[in-house]
């Protein structure tokens, strides 16, 4: 699942928002920005569900320890698809693309054997 829309044409990367030529590209990324974060936070809800294990009532320690399962899931999934222009390099205007991490990782390796291929001078 990709929020937006990234398509490989010929020279160019057409995102939702911008287009890239190729040749022009330099940085192309795929992080996952949250997944510190979820970490630090799933583990602080099964930290607090075990010191307050006695106090709560099981469906209180379920919840916490789903929430807990949910956050990391979540922060491991989202990836973050940066794109880097020389020409932009600097300033604000990167694309990013936000999605499933899995998703992501395949277009980015889609792009780089495009840019492969347009460096070689091979058909693109």
């Amino acid at each position: 699942m990709i929020f937006g829309s990234v398509n490989l044409d010929g020279n160019a990367v057409n995102t939702h928002r911008d287009s890239y030529l190729l040749s022009n590209l330099s940085v192309v990324s795929v992080r996952r920005p949250f997944f510190g974060a979820a970490v630090l936070l799933g583990c602080s809800f099964a930290g607090f569900s075990a010191a307050f294990g006695d106090l709560l009532y099981p469906v209180e320690i379920a919840t916490i320890i789903g929430l807990s399962s949910a956050a990391i899931i979540a922060g491991y999934q989202t990836g973050q698809l940066k794109l880097l222009s020389r020409d932009l390099r600097g300033s604000e205007l990167s694309g990013v693309i936000w999605g499933q991490y899995k998703s992501l990782n395949i277009i980015r390796s889609k792009i780089i054997q495009k840019i492969s291929q347009h460096d070689l001078g091979g058909a693109s």
